[in-house]
């Protein structure tokens, strides 16, 4: 007999009611957070007693549990006809080539099931590196305030009506201008020059932070219209004045790889690096020698470097410390020679020529400098001045804007705007509606650079190719084919490009041409063996020159302007992870902030100490008659009597669509508003600070002024510690001499990096005696039972060079994007809830140390409040941070699931659904690397401007391979676990062990210099287990016996002995 008995949990689910069936197909029915219900008005006046309020509690806790018992039935769909390109689960990779303006970098591009998700420097074959900006840069395709399609008079069209109105607009007299930013695409170029053939235009190229100094200069000095290439990886001796190589200065991205070259101990020489610098720069953490010198004592360091090398009469109106710096940085150049190299910062045609003439004194040209038509920077600000006043004289009548953003980056951007309103016509092909784009005639949105098909060339016989990685979201259209269409030859822009590099292509070998097909492959080809030779020098006479940088007459308050690692000239702005990755220095993330000495604050009586409950001061900052407010910042290695203020913030003062992380939000997550109404820009722009000298700005002022408002504001900073408190076993430094002198002597036994031990009531030195002297290795205390790990199958490891990190926080972006970490904006970070898997630590030295303390006679309390203070002028280290898998796991024993256990590979496993917050596990780190999810981040409406998880179209970003985590989990570093597994499946599916190399961390992948390091331990020939074999290596903590699988290399400055 058929059992029909019916059971149900309660009378909805007996009477199907609509709210049950609902509730029933939900996961996860409580999407209502604690406080979200406690905010609801109508609980306001609720008479609810504390007892029945906790029962409910109660209830609704038991609720929850009983819902994971339930799991929705989702339907998948298969391919009919499956691409041929795309194997679900499997990734593809492109090469391609990443340029921005200023950012230029061989890429490769990961995409699964179509979609980019990761991008990454190509080492292979590629120049340069990929930066934070190069790998946060996919978060830009997919985000929502992109342009859908071309617009005419601020509403939607069509491109055939754009067509007609730009051909009307072209036709009749006035001056036609197409402005662009530097343009080193051949074809591109092309497309350009046929608008302009078509309808006599001219074309003028500006950038948004210039450097049009260097390349008047470089033609002033050789002839040679370019940009100088300069090759860190042969200097011996470099000399920085004021450029911040390693950051955002110059091709940055291809300097760092370039000079880390030189500064590895073990191959027994180590270049040296001297900064004379205003603003505690990227550069300035990793010198070897830094001097703080007001920007207008820049010039008179340059002027004092050439009567050193050169000759000539000395140079006064220096302090005797900076004089002494550089006598001994002039007779580092003197003796590396051809190997010496100077860099300039400042966009000044006199500072560029004096330095061009140190290096030719030194013989480095064609060495460390070369003169041979690197195409970069090729903006001419003299004629984007006149432009501006032809503009407002109504002298222009059709004006085409490509990669340019004038309304927001130019030095009087409001002569700029007022211009803008009197030409009759005007289209930008940005693709989003930007300060300029928005007050344009028309806009028509060019592809994003993941969508688009390039070549480039920066200069030689090499031509660099990108190729789309997806189709184009949206109806945008490549800039290259609008311009030819506007010219009357309308052509696909891939058949353009073809036909640029083969006259006699058509499309019917669009798949038969075996070398285009190598060249997309490897992402460049060459059209020539030849390396073009340097441009000779003119012997230009530079004594006037020299005369007015050691005449230059500073203010008793100065400022620097300068670009931070992240967000730099601001074009993206509106991407959260760029504006949620901390900044190297300072580690103040989602925000701008005028960074000042401690001994200025101090006078002023402003705060110096920031952290979640203590803000800010406000101050106010005039230049010229421009006014902008903003928090100070209390620096170490500020030069006292300077300001520094970041550009690239206060995008979007009209409101405009650029991105909702470019804006400020509140406590609750919603954007703050300004007087009008609009949202409230994070910071100010202060590009009207620079100082504009015949047309060319310099970015840098002699007269400022400061004042307190009294006001204060918060700042969120990832670290609020400055000094690691004269901790030997966190950091670990000597000097280049030191380490030479005891590079032969075992692991643990040099003076610098000796083993830790532990002191045991025993004779273990058999010297008769037990006292302290007698220690054991923390290696032989166990805690606990011991794994197997040492030659049982994997062990997967890492080490970190302290020597060659140099900070620049691309394995911070790497991880964050590879393993969908959530974004949690500026207040989660206020309370130091960020979720950052890898940190970069930094730490600066202090005056103070226990030996000094007690040579003075200061208690042990009173000495370690004084080691928290940095030094005025401090050494700096970089020390990545993450999950170290230890061993001996604090972590796992505490947790009273198991939800975080320990792999037979070594790896410190979390298991997600099985863990129940109770944070046991992240009080018991004593690396406090674990992260708590306080938060749904991706419903939960506090995020809805931060957060990329709760678009649906950014949402297309996430990776695959790795879940998103729920509220109440902790999640940190996993080894990138996702990696090794497709690593073991790809080795096993060829039937061959794992090639040292082949499995590679987000953050190893990500390192410009090769600092990380990953790999088997258990593999006795790789490059991670000789690098735990090094003398250099130690463990973090090493004191605490817990045994990680990372190890870190001590760091190596090549200072003299008494300098470190």
């Amino acid at each position: 007999m058929a059992n029909t008995k019916r059971y149900w949990t309660g009378l909805d689910d007996l009477h199907q009611t609509e709210a049950f069936q609902t509730l029933q197909g939900q996961e996860f029915p409580q999407h209502e957070t604690v406080d979200e219900m406690l905010g609801n008005e109508e609980l306001t006046s609720s008479t609810t007693g504390r007892r029945d309020f906790l029962k409910f509690m109660g209830f609704s806790l038991a609720a929850a549990t009983l819902a994971a018992c339930e799991t929705p039935v989702v339907k998948s769909i298969p391919y009919v006809n499956k691409p041929a390109d795309v194997t679900p689960g499997v990734a593809n990779h492109y090469a391609s080539t990443y340029y921005n303006g200023y950012d230029y970098v061989n890429v490769m591009v990961k995409t699964r099931e179509g979609r980019p998700i990761f991008v990454k420097s190509n080492k292979d074959t590629g120049v340069g590196h990929a930066n934070v900006r190069v790998n946060a840069s996919v978060m830009g395709l997919y985000d929502s305030a992109r342009l859908q399609g071309p617009y005419l008079g601020g509403a939607g069209s069509t491109w055939a009506d754009l067509d007609n109105e730009v051909a009307k607009a072209v036709v009749g007299a006035g001056r036609k201008v197409v402005l662009t930013n530097t343009v080193l695409s051949p074809s591109l170029q092309r497309s350009i020059d046929a608008f302009c053939g078509a309808h006599g235009a001219e074309h003028v190229q500006v950038d948004a932070v210039s450097h049009s100094a260097l390349r008047t200069a470089a033609k002033q000095h050789t002839g040679s219209d370019s940009f100088p290439a300069f090759d860190f990886s042969k200097a011996q001796t470099v000399v920085t004045v004021g450029a911040d190589f390693l950051g955002t200065w110059g091709d940055a991205c291809y300097y760092e790889s370039e000079w880390i070259q030189t500064r590895r101990p073990e191959n027994g020489e180590m270049s040296r690096l001297h900064a004379f610098e205003t603003v505690m720069s990227l550069t300035g953490t990793n010198a070897d020698v830094r001097i703080m010198v007001k920007p207008s004592e820049q010039n008179r360091v340059l002027a004092a470097l050439h009567s050193a090398i050169v000759g000539g009469a000395a140079v006064t109106g220096l302090s005797d410390q900076v004089s002494a710096a550089v006598n001994a940085a002039a007779a580092d150049l003197k003796k590396a020679g051809s190997a010496g190299l100077v860099v300039a910062g400042a966009n000044d045609v006199d500072a560029q020529l004096v330095a061009a003439a140190i290096n030719t004194a030194l013989t480095a040209d064609g060495t460390t400098v070369k003169y041979n038509g690197e195409g970069l920077f090729a903006g001419d600000d003299v004629a984007f001045a006149q432009l501006v006043k032809d503009m407002n004289a109504g002298r222009v009548s059709a004006l085409v804007m490509h990669g340019s953003n004038p309304a927001y980056h130019a030095a009087d951007k409001e002569a700029f705007r007022t211009g803008l309103g009197k030409v009759k016509f005007s289209v930008s092909t940005s693709g989003m509606a930007d300060e300029t784009a928005a007050r344009c005639t028309a806009m028509a949105p060019d592809h994003h650079w993941l969508e688009n098909w390039m070549d480039l060339r920066i200069g030689g016989t090499r031509i660099d190719l990108a190729q789309p990685t997806i189709q184009p979201l949206f109806d945008t259209r490549a800039a290259g084919e609008s311009f030819m269409a506007w010219a009357g030859q309308p052509m696909a822009w891939y058949d353009v490009i073809r036909t640029t590099h083969n006259a006699g292509y058509t499309s019917d070998a669009m798949y038969s041409d075996g070398q285009w097909n190598s060249s997309l492959h490897d992402g460049f080809y060459m059209t020539g063996n030849d390396i073009p030779a340097t441009a000779p020098a003119l012997g230009v006479d530079v004594s006037a020159s020299v005369r007015r940088l050691a005449s230059s007459a500073g203010g008793n308050l100065e400022l620097a302007l300068y670009q931070k690692q992240a967000i730099a000239a601001g074009d993206q702005a509106g991407n959260p992870m760029l504006q949620e990755t901390p900044d190297p220095v300072s580690k103040v993330t989602w925000d701008n902030y005028v960074t000042m000495a401690r001994a200025d604050m101090e006078t002023m009586g402003l705060n110096t100490y920031i952290a979640q409950r203590d803000k800010a001061s406000v101050v106010k900052v005039t230049v010229n008659g421009q006014s902008v407010e903003l928090p100070a910042f209390m620096q170490p290695g500020q030069t006292p009597g300077t300001l520094g203020i970041a550009l690239g913030y206060g995008r979007g003062d009209g409101g405009e669509n650029i991105g909702r992380a470019a804006f400020a939000t509140g406590e609750n997550g919603e954007h703050l508003q300004t007087a009008d109404g609009k949202p409230m820009p994070i910071g100010a722009n202060v590009f009207g600070f620079a100082t504009v000298k015949d047309g060319v700005p310099r970015y840098d002022a002699f007269d400022v002024s400061v004042e307190a408002t009294g006001a204060e504001y918060p700042l969120a900073a990832t670290q609020i510690h400055n000094t690691v408190m004269d901790r030997d076993s966190v950091v670990k430094e000597t000097t280049f001499d030191s380490y030479l002198s005891e590079a032969g002597k075992a692991k643990g036994q040099a003076s610098w990096n000796k083993n830790h031990t532990l002191t045991v009531h025993e004779d273990v030195n058999g010297d008769g005696v037990i006292d302290a002297s007698d220690g054991k290795k923390t290696s032989a205390f166990d805690l606990w039972k011991s794994h197997p790990v040492e030659g049982v199958g994997h062990r997967w490891g890492m080490t970190i060079d302290l020597t060659t990190c140099t900070g620049c926080s691309a394995c911070v972006t790497a991880c964050h994007i590879e393993n969908n970490v959530p974004v949690v904006g500026k207040d989660e970070v206020r309370r130091h809830r960020d979720m950052h898997w890898m940190r970069i630590d930094r730490y600066y030295a202090s005056d103070w140390s226990q030996e000094r303390g007690a040579e003075e006679g200061v208690g042990v309390i009173s000495s370690y409040t004084k080691m928290e203070d940095p030094s005025a002028n401090p050494q700096t280290v970089h020390m990545p941070m993450m999950c170290q898998h230890c061993n001996h796991a604090p972590c796992e024993t505490v947790c009273p699931v198991a939800a975080t256990t320990h792999s037979n590979e070594g790896l410190n496993q979390m298991t997600y659904n099985r863990c129940i917050g109770t944070r046991y596990c992240a009080n018991n780190c004593p690396y406090k690397v674990r992260r708590f999810n306080w938060f749904n981040y991706q419903g939960y409406a506090k995020f809805q401007h931060t957060n990329p998880s709760q678009d649906s179209l950014t949402r297309m970003v996430l990776n695959p391979d790795v879940t998103v985590r729920a509220r109440g989990v902790i999640e940190k570093c996993s080894m990138c676990v996702q990696r090794i597994q497709d690593g073991k499946l790809t080795a096993k599916k060829a039937g061959a062990p794992i090639v040292d190399g082949a499995v590679q961390t987000a953050c190893a992948e990500a390192c410009p210099t090769n600092a990380i390091v990953f790999g088997d331990l258990n593999d006795t020939a790789s490059e991670v287990k000789a690098n735990s074999k090094n003398n250099r290596s130690y463990h973090a903590l090493e004191e605490v016996g817990i045994q990680p699988n990372i190890f870190y290399m001590t760091k190596v400055r090549n200072t003299e002995s008494n300098e470190a």
